[in-house]
């Protein structure tokens, strides 16, 4: 069962003990089970939901300037991107 079977087995294993690779269960196992590999994946996993959000605000301000019926302070207070990014995004857009 080890090798690519193993590999494929391992990638869908919710728990290290059931994993055929002691390298990547050890991985695993640091991640789930310690208080450091769990600080780490909150973190990471904060990082990954705060990028999403961020394109997403992206994606409201570029709607808002396409319509052009609102100043850019407007669109910085809606979406809570700052000036600076509203300003960049809007000359993205023209060019």
């Amino acid at each position: 069962m080890r090798g690519k079977a193993g590999g494929k087995h391992d990638f869908s294993c919710t728990d290290a003990a059931d994993m055929y690779y002691g390298t990547l269960a050890d991985r695993v196992r640091f991640f789930k089970e310690s208080k450091e590999g769990i600080k780490i994946m909150c973190r990471a996993m904060e990082d990954m939901r705060n990028q999403t959000l961020k394109e997403g605000m992206k994606e409201v301000a570029l709607r808002m300037l396409a319509t052009g019926k609102y100043a850019l302070e407007e669109i910085v207070n809606i979406s809570g991107l700052s000036l600076e990014e509203v300003k960049q995004l809007k000359a993205d857009r023209s060019a």
